[in-house]
Formats: C-alpha cells, structure tokens, sequence
C-alpha cells in the first residue's frame, strides 16, 4: 500500500513539473508566434491629382522603406511581358526597386485576369508588402485586390487608377494621349493641307479607355481642325484588324488620306493599307499612340508616319517604384499621380 502511495505522488510530481515546464513564460530566447505585417494605412491626398514632383524621393524616405520592408517582397504584377509597353513598365519598376535596395520579383500573368489572381493570393501568402499592378479588368481582379488591402498589403496601381486599394495609381491619362495625339494631327493638316482632310479614326470598342482615347481624339480634330472631315471610326488595336479596317475604307473612301489611330500597332496595319493605296507619302499622314520602338523607326524615316505620343512605360514604372518607396516610408502621397505625355515628331528622333 506504502508503494501504491508513494508510486502515485511520483506520478503526480512528474505531472506537476511537466505543466511547469510546458506552461512557462516564454524566455527571450524562445520563438515567437509569427506576426503578420500590419503597416499603417497610407497617408494619401485626395483633394487633387498629383504629378511625378509628388514623388520624387529622398535618402531619408529610401532608407524608412528599406527598414519598413525588412527583407519583406515587392511583387509586380504585369498585364503581359508580350507587349512592349508592358515589359518596359514592368521591367523599369523592378530595376527602380532594386536600386533602392528593395526585393522586387515580376510575375507575367499573360494577359489573363485568372492568373493575376493567383499572383495577387499568392504574393500576399508569401509576404508581400507592396503590389505593384497592371490591372486587365478591375470588375474581375477587384475583390483579390481587396482581400490583398484587407491583410495591409500596399496597392500600387500604374496604366489605370480604379483599382488603388490601400495604395495610389500611377498612370497617363487616356484623354491626355488622344488629345495629344488629335491635336498634332490637327496641326500638321492646317499646316500641311491647308486644313483640309478626310480623317480615319482607328478605335478598339473592348477597352473603355481606349475608347475615351479615340473620343479625344475626335473632339481635337473637330476643334482644332474644323475644316477637315472625319469619315469614321474604325475597328484596330491590332495590325491586322486595322489592315483590313482601312483597306475595306479606302474602298468606299478613297479620299482618305489622315488616320489617327489610339496606338501604334493599329496604326501599323493603317500604314500597309495606304503604302498599297498608292498614298502619296507627302500628302498623307499617320498619327498614334504608345511611342513604340517600331513607330519611332518609321517616323525617322520621314514618310507618312508622323507622330506618336509617348506613353513613357519606363517613366511610368520609375513613378510606380518611387510610389512605394513614399507608402512605405509612410510618406503623403496623392491618390492619383499623373504621368505627363509628349509627342514624338521627326524633329526630336533626328540626331543634332
């Protein structure tokens, strides 16, 4: 009996200091739980749109966003590295980043907006503490944008603005590029053509901002040519929808001799379309948007080509990494950064 009794305080001892043991502080020493990375809202302006000025950086702000981020991840979400607008922006952004001192890493969702979010779950999942984004369509990636926000994750939206969430947006103004775009082409009739013309408009009806592009487009022509006639709106975007679209023109509409189109791959299929014409190069001119390499090569070359408004991808990412840095130092920053616009002409790819 005297063993059961003394067997059974041993087994009670062995139970108490157990507890103890498990049931102690932790020591400094000890891991801690994980604790996930919960910055501060931004401190946004949102009484007035801002321009690059508004995010320019100093050493001061570079080195709180090296501290704030701590070895954390800046993904960068393209809308495809296909295009060359989108690889320069994206690649412009990660270069920016680098030489703050911030891990940056490029995800091509290939122009689908499933695969943006799976980058946008996966980022998160792995600890990002800023996205940078090219959004495809803000009705469908919305909500991980969101979710993202929701676990203090910083949004930095470039080529689009609406869908900012806990961020800023970084982008030119689609009413800047067709305004631009419409009033070069509006100049170079009164100048060239004695302000006559018969005028194409090369349109993308899928995308609302390429629409609002080819509106201003319009509206500049009307102002600021008046003399010249606007035949119509045309389906490119593409080489190829705009090759067709113009040749099936010129067919009811021979007299066409001006195309404005609201980028420069539409305008390439244009291009095609009038050299097959006969247009004589002189007499007929083609103006765009996006400032591509091929386009800059064309209008070098001094034929009907004349102009493109640069859409400055490699500024705009620039913009979009210094916007982190600024969030991440917990800098005020507006909401909405505006990139400025410029065309391209003969005259600035000339070498001097």
């Amino acid at each position: 009996m005297r063993l059961k009794r003394t067997a059974a305080r041993l087994v009670m001892a062995w139970l108490i200091v157990s507890c103890l043991l498990a049931c102690k502080p932790r020591g400094e020493n000890a891991p801690a739980a994980p604790v996930r990375f919960r910055p501060a809202p931004p401190a946004l302006v949102e009484d007035r749109v801002g321009s690059e000025a508004d995010l320019a950086v100093t050493e001061e702000e570079i080195a709180a966003a090296r501290k704030r981020l701590d070895g954390g991840l800046v993904g960068i979400i393209s809308c495809t590295m296909a295009n060359e607008y989108h690889y320069q922006a994206a690649d412009s952004a990660q270069k920016a980043l680098a030489g703050f001192g911030l891990r940056a890493q490029i995800i091509d969702p290939e122009a689908r907006s499933d695969k943006q979010i799976a980058a946008i779950e996966n980022l998160t999942a792995a600890g990002a503490r800023a996205i940078v984004i090219c959004v495809l369509d803000p009705r469908v990636v919305g909500a991980a944008l969101k979710e993202a926000a929701n676990k203090g994750v910083y949004i930095v939206q470039y080529a689009g603005v609406e869908s900012a969430v806990n961020g800023i947006g970084v982008s030119i103004d689609d009413g800047d590029l067709g305004r631009a775009a419409g009033e070069y082409a509006a100049k170079l009739i009164n100048d060239e053509l004695g302000g006559k013309a018969v005028a194409a408009i090369l349109d993308y009806p899928d995308l609302p901002n390429t629409v609002f592009r080819a509106n201003m487009i319009e509206a500049a022509l009307i102002q600021s040519a008046p003399g010249a006639e606007i035949a119509g709106r045309y389906l490119g975007g593409t080489q190829q929808n705009a090759l067709t679209s113009v040749e099936n023109a010129l067919q009811a509409r021979p007299d066409i001799n001006v195309v404005v189109s609201i980028n420069d791959a539409g305008a390439y299929g244009a291009y095609q379309a009038l050299a097959a014409a006969g247009k004589d190069p002189k007499k007929t001119i083609i103006v765009a948007i996006d400032g591509e390499k091929k386009a800059r090569e064309l209008i070098r070359e001094g034929g009907m080509y004349r102009g493109t408004v640069d859409t400055g991808p490699a500024r705009t990412g620039q913009l979009a990494a210094q916007g982190v840095v600024k969030i991440l130092a917990g800098s005020a920053v507006p909401k909405q950064i505006k990139v400025p616009v410029r065309v391209i002409t003969k005259a600035d790819l000339t070498e001097k």
